[in-house]
């Protein structure tokens, strides 16, 4: 989720961040806090728990380094992609001094287990990364939203004993479903219950179904780069009546997951959500970034490792039972890749 961090700097051509603010602005009050000039990162409320230990062994949890507790120091999510490598959202690490990022793999519980631990050797940003003001507002930053919303993180040393989320080899047809891994937030503190703690200890899962560029960029006055970027929604627990995942503050750059017909397969980067539309934490089509679109000019040398050889396909139709899209509304340092 883009935000409120935006406030704190403007963008330049090919989205580089103008300044540097301070080194890391508290997310909420209690809530984390954010790596870059990126700020707020967004969270799921609603989902369904994983507390089992290796429930997902490559997921990333990206966190400002001290001796506090690792619930109050995580940010965004991400996704280990190769030993050595994590994707997360370009937004989450803009601007920002990654001497104090680091990251933690496979954390089911936060308070309980931080997983394996890694410092950061590099960032890349993707090199057309830029923030999108929105028409309706271009002076409301937390209305803004992205284009090309990745990062390649290199680790310090080889997570060993992990596989490595595949990458999917085409963005998902809509109507797909799929699920989104995260920690983070499970309300909006500003009108949750006083007292309430919002912070997401434990690992979620929300199961949404990928939807139509037009459906999703009539549900927000944002810009909807529909080149980078596609969008999914729980429209599955909507329209049975049930309470829907829906991405809030903590949430960006986590993963979403397609089903192939050999296993998950990593098909997006978490971008924005509502808060572009003034529904922060709310219902609402979700934007991920098209990571199958994007990896080849960001990270060109994880291709031989994610080959089509080595990674399964999309099924090409729904499973049985999934909802038609047609039913009602789911060396270190920060650095741009220069064009090939």
């Amino acid at each position: 989720m883009l935000g409120k961090w935006r406030a704190a700097g403007r963008t330049t051509g090919r989205g580089k961040r103008a300044g540097v603010a301070a080194l890391s602005a508290v997310l909420l009050a209690g809530a984390g806090t954010a790596i870059g000039t990126g700020g707020t990162a967004a969270a799921m409320s609603g989902g369904t728990q994983l507390p089992r230990p290796g429930a997902a062994p490559w997921l990333a949890t990206l966190a400002v380094k001290g001796d506090g507790p690792l619930l109050g120091r995580a940010s965004c999510g991400g996704v280990l992609v190769a030993p050595d490598r994590v994707l997360t959202a370009a937004h989450c690490l803009a601007g920002g001094d990654v001497h104090t990022l680091e990251v933690h793999l496979g954390s089911s519980v936060l308070s309980k287990d931080p997983g394996t631990v890694r410092d950061v050797r590099s960032v890349t940003l993707h090199p057309r990364y830029e923030i999108l003001p929105s028409p309706a507002d271009p002076t409301k930053p937390e209305w803004s939203s992205a284009a090309n919303d990745l990062a390649e993180i290199r680790l310090s040393a080889p997570v060993r004993g992990v596989r490595p989320l595949p990458v999917a080899r085409h963005r998902p047809r809509p109507g797909t479903p799929v699920s989104i891994f995260s920690h983070g937030l499970t309300g909006d503190p500003e009108t949750s219950p006083p007292g309430q703690d919002v912070r997401g200890d434990v690992l979620r899962r929300g199961d949404l179904t990928v939807r139509t560029h037009q459906r999703c960029a009539a549900q927000t006055p944002a810009v909807v780069d529909e080149a980078s970027v596609f969008c999914a929604r729980d429209v599955r627990a909507e329209h049975a009546g049930r309470t829907p995942a829906a991405m809030c503050y903590g949430d960006s750059g986590s993963p979403l997951v397609a089903w192939g017909r050999r296993g998950p397969e990593l098909a997006g980067i978490f971008s924005f959500a509502g808060e572009t539309a003034g529904k922060a934490c709310r219902p609402a089509d979700a934007a991920f970034a098209d990571v199958p679109a994007l990896l080849p000019e960001l990270a060109p040398g994880l291709l031989p490792e994610l080959s089509p050889g080595l990674r399964p396909e999309l099924s090409p139709g729904l499973p049985p039972g999934v909802l038609p899209e047609a039913l009602p509304e789911q060396p270190v340092g920060v650095r741009t890749r220069g064009h090939r």
